[in-house]
This record gives structure tokens, C-alpha cells and sequence, in this order.
């Protein structure tokens, strides 16, 4: 294929040039855009052919529907990251376009490889090169080693996956991985830990905050969908009802979770970073509700929870990809972190940063017609056709992922309210710093349109991805611009007719604005006081409600001046550093403290298993 060998020459072009930092992502852009072309031919065509590189050693690649769709998804994202590092990359070192192109190709041969070797290979020069990538900001040592412990515990897990299908069948190739029960599982667990599934998110927060804001965007969004990408493989290989079930019950608490520190929270970046996991949460759960409904026969339920899973990941890329770099631009012009510390991005920043918030902040919010009110409104129909299960079990665990997930809409909601009104469109004026942002402002108008657009023609991809039986035109609604959840028809909605009433209502409010006609406005009520010129209503005020009505969850403490809570699933990892730190001095003190007759003794018993091992 043509696109894919210029996507890896554009890689490597991008990385030779790398000492001039805008040439070097103007590559990197080609090369995204190539691979976008990659998986639009890939999903037509399919692909697959063999790299030899020596003595019977080779690489084998190849895109099904799969893989393509992932491609598409992840290089549109990664289009408008690189078009956006061209100004904002100038902030940062050489290093940095390097290694974006680096991480780049490492991730195509990711989404393409159809052996294991490939995979892993690929899979640890894109851990190295987001580790270093986070160390871009100065300080962020602590973030960047907290991202490879949790990456590489990933790695393990994958490794030992692939080991038990190469002792079981002698190959590394994935064809050879169906049926498979411990592989699903070990497997399973690698990928979800890559997409921040409670309880293993408790690194994003600080790390998130911490990158440079385009690397937090390929973090939040081209680095999950790889989890996301090994899961759907996994469950393409290994029908197993037991991981299915793992999976609603795990997606379900990991959206809840999620959205209740998001609700909380009052960083910039903290706050979308918790979204992530909320969103790859509610992915997981459909993808299970999906394997359950196919083992149950519901086989048109299967297909629309898998549709359902597609598009929550287009709409978490999208929508996250647009928050980032449009929080990016806001914090690197204000140089703030807090949301307070930022109010007034649309007038004081520039229109893209502020609309792009906005426009992604309402599309995390559900608000018709942008893609991410498609996406939940499908999950619920999803859920709430869980009375058509035959088994009770299954009825019921779908109908408590339900609830939580409910739950975790509202909240989210509520969190991502509180970073639009008051970051995005506060009026406070602040000093700005100038920094170059022409093609800045051209990637967040660009992923703002996306998300648009995406929302009001979302039937023309359901059309594209071939699920055809999903769309229908009654009530007025021509065909196919009508989605359906169900056969029979269980509830429809319609974007696209959304959309054309929503322009007539603008049309006739903004004749109305621009008429002679005189607008009173009025002081807002705040509990019958008058607003003293000090006082002001911040994140906290806002979220306050929550932290106390929740504060035995959130371990709420009322201060003298301020409240305090956190994430209490950090307490896990906190006793774990402090039984690690134990047994790391013991074996310090008494074991490995230069005494050689332990070392002796060592190399001994290694010895020996070692013949038991070969001899086994």
C-alpha cells in the first residue's frame, strides 16, 4: 500500500529534520494524514504482507476493519496535534518533534501488527517515547517514572499473554490466539490498565497536569486507544462471557468513578484527565454489553452496543483532543493552572481556545446535536434494553451498569459545566503572555468543526461503517437520517433534523439580538446581598455542594479558609509505595548489602532452577 510506506517515510523525514522543529512536525502532519488514508483504504481493501528482516525473523503487517477504523480515529487526532506543535512546539525543545514523530510511527505499526513481536516492539518505543515527552516540562520526573511504572506493568502483563500463546502453539502470530482463556486474560488486564481503568488511573491526574498540553492530548487520546484497540481484540479472538461481565462491571464503576473526581476537581487539566476515565469506562461497558448480548443470541443488541462503543470512541477523541489543545493554548498564554486563575479565555485568549472548550465541554455535556449527545444517548438505549436478556444475572448486572453509568452523565456533566462557565467564558482580564498561535488556532477550529460536524451527519458513519439496519426515515425524517436503536424500532433520533431546527431558532435569536429593540439586563440574585467588589463565586463554591453532600466518599475537610478532599483510590498505591520502601531497605540491609557469599548463594539457586527448568 502506497499511503503507508509515504506515512513511514514522512516519519522518518520528520525525525532526520528534527533540528528545525516546524519542518520536522510539518512531516509528522503528512504522516498522520497518510495514515488517516491508510485506514480509509485498509477498511475498504484490508492489507497484509510480511517485512523479512533476518534468518527467518520478520515482521508481519496487515489492517482489517478493525484496525482501520482505529487508524482513522487516532491519525485524525494525531492530524491536528502535529499542525498544532508547529507553533506551540516552539515553546519546547528539539527533542520534542522527534520524538512525536518517533511516537508517530511507533503507533502505526502498533494498530497494524499482526504478530507479537511487532506489537511489543512498537508498544515499548511508544512507552520511551511519551516517557520522555513528559519530561519536556522541567519537574515532571515523578509524573513521567509514575506513567512507566503503570506502562510497563502493562507490558508484563502483554508479555506474559503472549508467552502462554507461543508455549501453547509455538508461534507469535494472533491468528493462532483464538480460543485462548488465560491469554483473554492476562491480555485483558495489560490493555485496560492503557486505558486508565479504575483503579489504575491514579497516575493521570499529576501526570496529565504536568506534560506539555499536546502531549497530554496524545496521552488522553491516541495512547488509550491502543487499550481500547487490545481490547476489542481480545474479544474478537475469545468469546468469553466471564471477561464480559468483568468488562460492564469494571466500564461501569471506571465512569462513575471517573466523573465523581471530576465533579470535584478545580485544575485545568486535572479535570479532563478524570473525563478520560470516565469515557474509556463507558466504553468498556458497552463493548461488554455487546459480547453478552451476542452469547444471549440478541445478535441486532450486539451489533448496536458495538456501533455504541464505536462511537463513544470517536466522540472521546474528538472532543478530547479539541479540550486539550484549546486548554493548552489558555495555559501557556496565562501561564495558570488553577480553573479560576483562567476566566475569560474567549475574550481575553482568542475565540478558538474559548470556543473550543466550549463546543467540547457540550459535547461531554450530551447537548444535541454534537457527536457526543449521539454517543450517550446510544449507550442508554443501549442499557435500557436490558429487560431483552434471558438470564436474570445478566439482566441484572447490565441494569446496575446502567444506574452507575446514569449517574456518571450527570456528574460529568456537572464538572464539565463548572470548566466552560468558568474558565472558557469568565470576563476577568489577565496579563497574557504572546506566543505564536496561527496554526494553534487553525487545529482548534479545525477538531471544533469535527465535533460539529461529526454530531449532525453522524448517520452518514453509521452508514460508512456498514450498519445500514440502524438507520430509517419516519416521523417526517427522511431516510437514513434517522438512527434507530432497535428492530423493531426501539428509539430513534435524529442529529441531522436536530440540527436544521436548532439553525431557524439561531437564525430568528440572532435577528432579534441585532434588531432595534432594547435588552434589559439585570444583576444576578445571590441570596438577596449585593456581590461586594472582592467576592467572587469559584470552582469550589460550585463543586462544594457535591464534596459535602459526598463527604464520606470524597473524605471531605472543612479548613479554616478552604476544603479539602481527594481521591480516595490513592490511598492503594499510597500504602504500596510504603511497603515497597520497606522491603526495598530490608533487601538493602540484609540481603544485597555487598556481602558476597549472598551473591554465591544467589547464583547457585538460580543454577539450580534453571536445570529444573530446562529439564521440565
Amino acid at each position: 500500500m502506497l499511503t503507508f510506506d509515504f506515512a513511514i517515510l514522512f516519519f522518518i523525514l520528520g525525525m532526520a529534520v528534527s533540528f528545525n522543529k516546524s519542518l520536522s512536525y510539518i512531516f509528522a502532519l503528512f504522516g498522520a494524514i497518510s495514515c488517516t488514508f491508510v485506514g480509509f483504504e485498509g477498511y475498504i481493501n484490508g492489507f497484509s504482507y510480511q517485512i523479512n528482516l533476518f534468518n527467518g525473523l520478520s515482521l508481519n503487517i496487515g489492517i482489517d476493519k478493525i484496525s482501520a477504523v482505529f487508524l482513522i480515529i487516532a491519525y485524525v487526532c494525531f492530524s491536528a496535534i502535529a499542525l498544532y506543535s508547529i507553533d506551540f512546539g516552539k515553546l519546547f525543545s528539539k527533542t520534542m518533534s522527534f520524538l512525536i514523530n518517533l511516537t508517530m510511527l511507533s503507533m502505526l505499526f502498533i494498530f497494524c501488527a499482526k504478530d507479537a513481536i511487532t506489537f511489543l516492539v512498537a508498544f515499548e518505543i511508544t512507552n520511551i517515547s511519551l516517557f520522555f515527552l513528559i519530561l519536556e516540562k522541567s519537574n515532571s520526573y515523578k509524573q513521567a517514572y509514575k506513567f512507566l511504572a503503570f506502562s510497563e506493568g502493562s507490558s508484563v502483563l502483554l508479555m506474559i499473554a503472549f508467552a502462554i500463546i507461543f508455549a501453547h502453539s509455538g508461534t507469535f502470530l494472533f491468528q493462532a490466539y483464538q480460543n485462548n482463556y488465560l491469554f483473554a486474560l492476562f491480555a485483558f488486564l495489560g490493555f485496560i490498565i492503557k486505558m486508565d481503568i479504575v483503579p489504575t488511573h491514579v497516575w493521570i491526574g499529576q501526570t496529565y497536569s504536568k506534560a506539555p498540553s499536546n502531549i497530554a492530548a496524545i496521552l488522553s487520546v491516541p495512547l488509550t486507544l491502543v487499550g481500547t484497540y487490545g481490547v476489542f481484540r481480545v474479544f474478537s479472538l475469545e468469546k468469553s462471557v466471564f471477561l464480559a461481565i468483568i468488562a460492564v462491571i469494571l466500564g461501569a464503576l471506571s465512569a462513575f468513578w471517573g466523573a465523581l473526581q471530576s465533579a470535584r476537581e478545580t485544575q485545568l487539566k486535572t479535570l479532563p484527565a478524570y473525563s478520560t476515565v470516565e469515557n474509556n469506562g463507558m466504553i468498556l461497558a458497552s463493548l461488554g454489553v455487546s459480547m453478552l448480548a451476542r452469547y444471549s443470541n440478541l445478535n441486532i443488541l450486539a451489533d448496536f452496543s458495538y456501533l455504541t462503543a464505536i462511537f463513544l470512541i470517536i466522540s472521546h477523541s474528538l472532543s478530547k483532543t479539541t479540550m486539550f489543545l484549546s486548554i493548552g493554548h489558555a495555559k501557556e498564554t496565562l501561564q495558570k493552572e488553577n480553573i479560576d486563575d483562567v476566566a475569560g479565555i474567549l475574550k481575553n485568549v482568542s475565540k478558538s481556545a474559548g470556543f473550543g472548550i466550549l463546543i467540547s465541554g457540550l459535547s461531554f455535556s450530551a447537548v444535541p446535536p454534537l457527536i457526543g449527545f449521539v454517543s450517550e444517548w446510544m449507550l442508554l438505549e443501549s442499557l435500557f434494553q436490558s429487560y431483552k436478556f434471558q438470564d436474570n444475572f445478566f439482566k441484572l448486572i447490565v441494569t446496575f451498569a446502567g444506574i452507575l453509568i446514569a449517574l456518571a452523565i450527570g456528574l460529568s456533566s456537572f464538572g464539565i459545566k463548572k470548566l466552560v462557565g468558568f474558565s472558557s467564558l469568565g470576563k476577568s482580564i489577565q496579563t497574557i503572555k504572546k506566543i505564536p498561535d496561527f496554526t494553534i488556532k487553525l487545529a482548534e477550529n479545525l477538531m471544533s468543526a469535527l465535533v460539529i460536524l461529526s454530531g449532525i451527519f453522524s448517520f452518514l458513519i453509521v452508514f460508512y461503517l456498514g450498519y445500514n439496519n440502524f438507520l430509517d426515515g419516519i416521523l417526517g425524517v427522511p431516510k437514513p437520517a434517522l438512527i434507530v436503536s432497535g428492530r423493531p424500532i426501539f428509539g430513534v433520533v435524529s442529529p441531522f433534523m436536530f440540527a436544521i431546527v436548532f439553525g431557524f431558532l439561531l437564525f430568528f435569536t440572532l435577528l432579534l439580538k441585532f434588531s432595534n429593540k432594547k435588552i434589559k439586563t439585570v444583576t444576578p440574585w445571590v441570596g438577596g446581598l449585593k456581590l461586594k467588589e472582592n467576592e467572587m463565586y469559584n470552582t469550589r463554591g460550585y463543586s462544594f455542594i457535591v464534596e459535602y453532600v459526598l463527604r464520606g466518599i470524597y473524605r471531605t475537610k472543612e479548613k479554616d479558609t478552604y476544603v479539602e478532599s481527594y481521591d480516595v483510590s490513592n490511598l492503594i498505591y499510597q500504602g504500596l509505595e510504603i511497603l515497597f520502601k520497606k522491603l526495598s531497605y530490608f533487601l538493602s540491609k540484609y540481603i544485597m548489602n555487598g556481602n558476597l557469599n549472598y551473591y554465591i548463594a544467589y547464583i547457585i539457586a538460580m543454577f539450580i532452577i534453571a536445570l529444573f527448568v530446562f529439564k521440565l
